[in-house]
């Protein structure tokens, strides 16, 4: 490949990135948003259906992360086999690491608001039965 050619697909390949990590956040902010609007008029067996598809989702999108992670590797390192000028990407490994960590603890997060108000009810009946105990 040449190198014009090479930097074209950097640059696609960044885009993509950046486009499924968009998606990402535009999904974690909507399950959060539909799981407080919802509240406890939801049951658990759809709260369990909605993680599942919520989780897959996302295991999807850290997949071709990686995928897409690989591919930069190599572009980068045929960049450098021809001699191109073409600025090296130093901060991968940094830039990587805090993507990642954004997509787990955004997943955990999500999950966690679905969940909360099964969480509060059944601490509500712990409460409410030990202090129907006491009267």
């Amino acid at each position: 490949m040449t190198e014009y050619e090479l930097i074209a697909l950097l640059r696609e390949t960044a885009s993509t990135i950046s486009q499924d990590f968009e998606f990402f956040i535009t999904l974690t902010f909507a399950v959060i948003f539909v799981s407080y609007a919802v509240g406890k008029k939801l049951k658990t067996i759809p709260r369990i259906v909605i993680s599942i598809l919520y989780l897959a989702s996302v295991t999807m999108l850290l997949l071709r992360y990686q995928s897409l992670l690989v591919q930069v590797q190599f572009i980068n390192s045929n960049l450098t086999s021809i001699g191109s000028d073409f600025p090296e990407m130093t901060k991968i490994l940094l830039t990587s690491v805090l993507r990642q960590s954004i997509y787990i603890l955004g997943s955990l997060a999500a999950i966690y608001s679905i969940f909360i108000p099964i969480i509060n009810s059944n601490e509500e009946l712990i409460i409410g039965k030990s202090s129907d105990d006491i009267i």
